[in-house]
C-alpha cells in the first residue's frame, strides 16, 4: 500500500512539472500570438532593425538573436579547455583538497549574477579597453568572458561525473598494466569524454543563452550586428530593459513576448537534442 502511495505521489509531481512547462509555453504563445497575427514571422526573425521609438515600430530580432547565440557559443569555447583541465586535475591530482575544490566550484554557481556583472564592469570591461585600446569595453567579448565563468561549474561537474565513471571502469586494469597516469588520461579519459563534452557544451549553452543581468551590464545593449569588440544585445537583456517601458497590449509589448517565445523554443530544442544525445551515448555504452 505504501509503495503504491509513493508511486502515485511521484506520478503526480511529475505530471505537475510537465503541466507547468506546458502552461509556460502556452502562456508565452498566447502573449506572442497578437504580434505574429499582424507581422510576418520571417520578417521578425530576419529583420535587422529593432526600434520601438518609431510610430509604427520596427521589430526585427536577427541581430539580437545572433548576438545571443554568438555570445553563448563563444562562452562555451572559452570555458571548454578550462573545464576539461579543472575536471582532470580534481579527479586525478587532488586527494585531501578535492572536496574543498568541488565546494568552491559549486559556490561559483550560487553567486548572484549581479555580482558577476559588477566584476565584469570593473575588471573585464576596463581591461578590454586597456588591452585593445578602445574607448568602450562593453562588448561581445566582455559578455562571453563573464558568461564563461558563470557556466564553468555546470561544465566541470558534468565532466567530473563522467571521469569518475571512466576511472571506475578502466583504471584498475590500467594500474595492473603499469600504465602511467598521464598516458591513461591522454589515451583513455580524453577519448571517452567526447559525449560528456558535447553534453556539457549543450547544458552550458542552454544556461548561457538565458542569462540576463550579468550580460546586460557588460555588453552595451545596442541591437546591432554583433562583432567581437562591438556592443550588442541579447534577447534576455532586450526583454529586461524594455518590458518596463512598453505600453501594455501594444505592439512593442507583444513583440517582447514574441522574442521570449523564440528564446524558449530555442532552449527547448537544445534540451531535446541533449536528451537524444544522452540516449544515444547510453545505448552505445560510450563510457
Amino acid at each position: 500500500m505504501k509503495n503504491k502511495v509513493f508511486k502515485y505521489t511521484v506520478y503526480i509531481f511529475t505530471l505537475f512539472t510537465i503541466l507547468l512547462l506546458l502552461t509556460l509555453i502556452v502562456f508565452l504563445y498566447n502573449q506572442s500570438l497578437p504580434f505574429f497575427l499582424k507581422n510576418n514571422f520571417l520578417k521578425f526573425i530576419f529583420g535587422r532593425v529593432w526600434d520601438a521609438t518609431e510610430v509604427s515600430g520596427s521589430f526585427g530580432i536577427f541581430n539580437i538573436l545572433l548576438a545571443s547565440v554568438f555570445i553563448s557559443i563563444l562562452a562555451c569555447i572559452i570555458s571548454l579547455p578550462i573545464a576539461i583541465g579543472t575536471a582532470i586535475f580534481i579527479s586525478f591530482y587532488t586527494k585531501k583538497s578535492r572536496v574543498i575544490l568541488i565546494w568552491l566550484i559549486n559556490i561559483l554557481a550560487g553567486i548572484p549574477s549581479i555580482i558577476y556583472g559588477f566584476f565584469g564592469m570593473i575588471i573585464i570591461v576596463k581591461n578590454i579597453e586597456r588591452i585593445f585600446k578602445i574607448s568602450a569595453g562593453e562588448s561581445v567579448l566582455a559578455g562571453s568572458i563573464i558568461l564563461s565563468i558563470m557556466i564553468l561549474p555546470y561544465f566541470v561537474s558534468n565532466l567530473i561525473e563522467t571521469i569518475e565513471l571512466i576511472k571506475k571502469k578502466y583504471q584498475r586494469d590500467s594500474d595492473a598494466l603499469g600504465i602511467s597516469k598521464e598516458f591513461f588520461i591522454r589515451k583513455v579519459v580524453l577519448k571517452k569524454l567526447h559525449f560528456s563534452i558535447l553534453t556539457g557544451l549543450m547544458i552550458s549553452f542552454s544556461r548561457a543563452i538565458g542569462e540576463t543581468m550579468a550580460v546586460m551590464m557588460v555588453i552595451g545593449n545596442a541591437p546591432i550586428f554583433p562583432k567581437l569588440l562591438s556592443k550588442a544585445q541579447t534577447i534576455p537583456s532586450l526583454i529586461a530593459l524594455e518590458i518596463g517601458m512598453s505600453e501594455v497590449y501594444s505592439e512593442h509589448y507583444y513583440a517582447l513576448f514574441a522574442s521570449g517565445f523564440i528564446l524558449l523554443i530555442l532552449v527547448l530544442i537544445i534540451n531535446i537534442l541533449l536528451f537524444v544525445i544522452n540516449r544515444k551515448s547510453k545505448s552505445y555504452d560510450k563510457i
